[in-house]
């Protein structure tokens, strides 16, 4: 917030647009307000599954423009219940899953066990029901990559 305090030593009207009897102190407050915009994650459809992006993300520039990720709100990372097995009819039935998009001057990596490597693939299944469930995958039912977690990175890292 800015205060303008404008004084007239003269007893007179002072610049503020006041009239100052004898010498008194004016003040005329200024506010700026300044607009944001919030981004949010559209509602997790799924049941069984938990989110596969990874949550350690905070945002463009955060920590630094080396070692940072965008939210899954800022990557625009959508679940579905059940929709990614039209697109991909080699993915189990009933499927949770989500197809990624990275943001310009980032590229999804995903990590397998405890190691992060660039994706091969772009979209990633959870099957809701039976002895995988709970469990995300990328691949195929027939040859599947258990995944731990998945993020849109910087294409040039420190």
């Amino acid at each position: 917030m800015y205060v303008d305090l404008s004084y007239s030593a003269n007893g007179g009207a002072n610049e503020g647009g006041g009239t100052n009897g004898g010498g008194a102190l004016t003040t005329a407050a200024t506010t700026t307000t300044v607009a944001t915009t919030t981004v949010t994650e559209p509602p997790f459809p799924c049941n069984n599954c938990p989110k596969i992006y990874d949550t350690t993300c905070q945002g463009f520039g955060i920590p630094n423009w080396y070692q940072w990720c965008p939210t899954a709100a800022e990557a625009g990372i959508e679940y579905t219940l059940g929709l990614i097995t039209t697109l991909f009819p080699f993915i189990p039935l009933g499927s949770c899953g989500t197809v990624i998009t990275c943001p310009l001057t980032t590229a999804l990596r995903i990590k397998l066990f405890d190691r992060e490597i660039p994706a091969p693939v772009f979209y990633a299944w959870c099957e809701e029901s039976g002895s995988n469930a709970g469990t995300w995958y990328t691949g195929t039912s027939l040859l599947p990559f258990e995944l731990v977690s998945l993020a849109c990175r910087p294409i040039l890292d420190g």
